[in-house]
């Protein structure tokens, strides 16, 4: 087939125990370098209609883009895939056990192939099921879950998204429920200890208003956070990661 045919048709497909699986660019033609600071692949789960998939994501994409400090990079990489229920069910299975939904290896290795570069894989399950994100790092793949129906509106929905994607790039959970309780204590903004706490973030309290010693994170009082309020303690409230959270996040996506 001609080379400018299949540049024009702005997908990559791959083949898995007969099954097709288009890898689509969001948006326009497809870039396969490496050049992206990082890579965002969304696959559907349990829709019945492709276009739902697609305003939810959408919803997902912009939100991340007007959040600091993902909206100072012009080239974060969106890619998505659209899975019909018989191939859903060849390379997603449920799991008893975090983060509750195992995915093919195979099927992994296979976006890696192709995009050539590390990314990580946005599950949007359309049914009533879990939300999760494996703790990880910008140069690790890992999973995100999030169920769309489970949300009150798209604001919510969006902020859940950011606090997932948040740990899978390092972050730890500044809440003190007992789901903040799974994720363990560690840099860069849930310290076990005040000492911890101003070897990581002492320079910037009192400098930054928010930046401070804030009592609980990681389901446990006695850990301290850096700000009052973050999408990593209380999504549904706060606007943003906080100017800790942040700093990470810049030094973090600057290594890719």
């Amino acid at each position: 087939m001609d080379k400018a045919l299949v540049l024009s048709l702005c997908f990559l497909c791959f083949t898995l125990n007969c099954f097709a699986y288009d890898i689509e660019h969001y948006p326009g033609k497809p870039d396969l370098s490496s050049q992206g600071i990082l890579n965002l692949v969304f696959c559907s789960l349990n829709y019945k209609d492709a276009a739902d998939f697609a305003k939810d994501r959408e919803i997902l994409i912009q939100r991340l883009k007007k959040t600091k400090p993902f909206d100072e990079y012009n080239n974060l990489k969106f890619w998505y895939i659209n899975l019909s229920r018989k191939e859903e069910s060849k390379v997603f299975k449920p799991a008893s056990v975090f983060p509750f939904l195992t995915v093919r290896k195979d099927f992994l290795a296979d976006i890696l192939a192709k995009l050539k570069g590390v990314y990580k894989l946005i599950i949007i399950d359309a049914s009533a099921g879990v939300f999760a994100a494996e703790l990880s790092s910008p140069d690790r793949v890992s999973l995100i879950i999030l169920s769309s129906a489970r949300y009150r509106g798209k604001d919510s929905f969006a902020r859940s998204f950011l606090h997932e994607l948040g740990h899978s790039l390092g972050l730890r959970d500044e809440g003190l429920n007992s789901e903040a309780a799974l994720c363990l204590p560690g840099p860069p903004n849930c310290a076990p200890t005040k000492k911890e706490a101003e070897e990581w973030w002492g320079d910037l309290a009192g400098k930054e208003p928010r930046v401070n010693y804030i009592s609980g994170c990681s389901g446990n009082k006695n850990y301290i956070r850096p700000t009052i309020a973050s999408l990593m303690n209380n999504p549904e409230k706060a606007n943003d990661f906080g100017p800790v959270n942040e700093r990470y996040l810049r030094k973090e996506l600057g290594r890719l």
